[in-house]
């Protein structure tokens, strides 16, 4: 079996010949790696790069590691003729939205502001993918990973105004928050349709936001659940493979979240004084879905020693007897992780596969 198989086996629940692996390598860490920024500095250099450009960092990043999988973050934007036009509907029709009193209000901010399918191709935001796509997608799973609506409408300066004020929003105008976060589900739906033509075999919705240690259980299925459920049947009915990375405390909302109509779910480490364990996580998912690993990106991959790296992969691994794990971090690999601890997490799982069943 080559990677794609591997990843491919594990994501639909089936047993591999070894156990599919790969860092969580959206993100700065690869900028650096290929040259491309020195540190947190400059790493906008690294955010300003498409195309051919983007597509030699993730290429190098790939060489070097050989994970089973790309996880690929977005191109820059190209500028396109509409975005003066969109950006000045931004502000103008902003506040009626933010205030929630209208529909009507989301459906026009929804229809001004977002690009449609014609200028997300061209802008080139996913032009690397095809380059990616056609070098190594016989041998590797594709996926590229982006921040899904529900990170925009909390996000400081959002369509729902502040975080404090989405917050608000959850308790003072629950249908219409509910509706708004559903309507930004259609431009989340054209970029998908451009990145599926560009290529990619699958997509990771990093769902910020909606854990229970900022939303309640209740809140997250009235006013969320309901958008995320038609946006992931709709990525699987294109033709790519949904997986769903939740941030944040998910215990409560496990169930829930395999409903969503994701393949696979990528976790967080444990922080914020919950507990992710990877294992245990696995266990209840119980073949409904497949799990990434969560090996800590800080006080592991990147202040781990190579005995405690190791020995947490093992642990890890163990699970996936069943099927349907990949071993991954937790969050994106640190600027400084040696490169050495990286290998180890991805030699202990394919080397060591039969050890860890």
């Amino acid at each position: 079996m080559n990677g794609k198989e591997r990843m491919l086996g594990a994501i639909h629940g089936g047993r591999t010949d070894g156990i599919p692996v790969t860092p969580h390598w959206w993100g700065v860490y690869k900028f650096r790696q290929a040259g491309v920024c020195s540190g947190p500095a400059d790493e906008g250099k690294g955010w300003a790069l498409s195309g051919q450009a983007l597509a030699d960092v993730d290429a190098f990043f790939y060489e070097k590691f050989k994970p089973d999988m790309f996880h690929l973050s977005a191109g820059a934007w190209k500028k396109q003729p509409g975005d003066e036009s969109r950006m000045l509907a931004r502000k103008e029709l902003g506040g009626a939205v933010r205030e929630l009193a209208s529909k009507r209000a989301i459906d026009e901010y929804v229809s001004a502001v977002y690009p449609d399918e014609a200028e997300i191709e061209a802008s080139g935001i996913y032009d690397h993918v095809s380059i990616l796509s056609r070098q190594y997608g016989h041998e590797a799973l594709i996926l590229l990973n982006e921040g899904n609506p529900v990170c925009e409408v909390f996000e400081n300066g959002g369509p729902a105004g502040d975080f404090q004020d989405a917050l608000v929003a959850t308790l003072e105008h629950p249908e219409n928050l509910a509706y708004l976060i559903w309507r930004l589900h259609d431009p989340a739906l054209a970029r998908m349709r451009v990145l599926k033509r560009k290529g990619a075999h699958g997509y990771i919705g990093s769902e910020t936001c909606v854990s229970c240690d900022i939303l309640s259980p209740g809140t997250l299925r009235a006013q969320v659940f309901p958008a995320q459920r038609r946006f992931y049947a709709e990525v699987a009915k294109m033709g790519l493979i949904p997986v769903v990375y939740y941030l944040g405390e998910i215990l409560p909302i496990l169930d829930d979240i395999t409903t969503l109509g994701a393949d696979a779910l990528m976790i967080e480490e444990q922080k914020k004084g919950y507990s992710l364990d990877a294992v245990d996580i696995h266990r209840r998912l119980g073949g409904r879905m497949a799990l990434f690993g969560n090996l800590d990106s800080v006080y592991g991959l990147l202040y781990g020693n190579a005995r405690q790296i190791k020995a947490e992969t093992q642990r890890q691994c163990a699970c996936s007897e069943g099927g349907g794990f990949i071993m991954s971090c937790g969050s994106p690999l640190c600027h400084d992780t040696p490169e050495e601890n990286i290998r180890i997490m991805v030699n202990t799982a394919r080397d060591d596969a039969q050890s860890c069943r």
